[in-house]
């Protein structure tokens, strides 16, 4: 009886493990070298390429200097329009994506000339939440996987309590 008990345990954690979403991530934009006047006009293009932002993760914006972060439209990424509203002062700024938006993000720096100098960022955001997918194959295949769980953890725990 003892085996059966740890080994549904063993179980309940995995079936667990495998409701639970995803983790959110804290990107520091630029990594090490922060939010700065890059090296060239790319560098935090570069930066975002190999990522994928999601819904509910952080950016954080840290900063040595006079810097400030925008969030902007296209247009005004596009053209390093300076905007009124910005985030200044102190040497950090973070943001969290929301979870149920899809679709770009846009920062710049408005101070002197670095957004001209490369000091922008734009990014894809992907949503946490289904958009309009009720049934979608994603869902489908997830209880289909946790029934498949249940009954066979409801077998084995059986098995073992005879």
């Amino acid at each position: 009886m003892g085996r059966g008990v740890v080994l549904a345990g063993c179980l309940v954690a995995a079936m667990l493990a495998c409701l639970g979403g995803a983790a959110a991530t804290e990107y520091v934009v630029g990594d090490s070298r922060g939010w700065t006047t890059p090296p060239n006009v790319t560098y935090y293009d570069e930066w975002a390429a190999g990522k994928t932002f999601m819904g509910g993760d952080t950016l954080k914006f840290v900063w040595n200097g006079t810097h400030n972060v925008a969030i902007v439209t296209k247009e005004e990424y596009d053209n390093c329009t300076k905007v009124i509203s910005t985030f200044s002062g102190g040497t950090a700024f973070s943001l969290t994506l929301p979870t149920d938006v899809n679709g770009p993000y846009y920062f710049i720096s408005t101070v002197g000339s670095d957004c001209e100098n490369g000091l922008k960022l734009a990014i894809n955001v992907t949503s946490l939440t289904p958009a309009e997918a009720p049934n979608s194959s994603a869902s489908s295949v997830t209880v289909g996987v946790l029934s498949m769980l249940v009954l066979v953890s409801s077998s084995i725990i059986a098995m073992f309590m005879n």
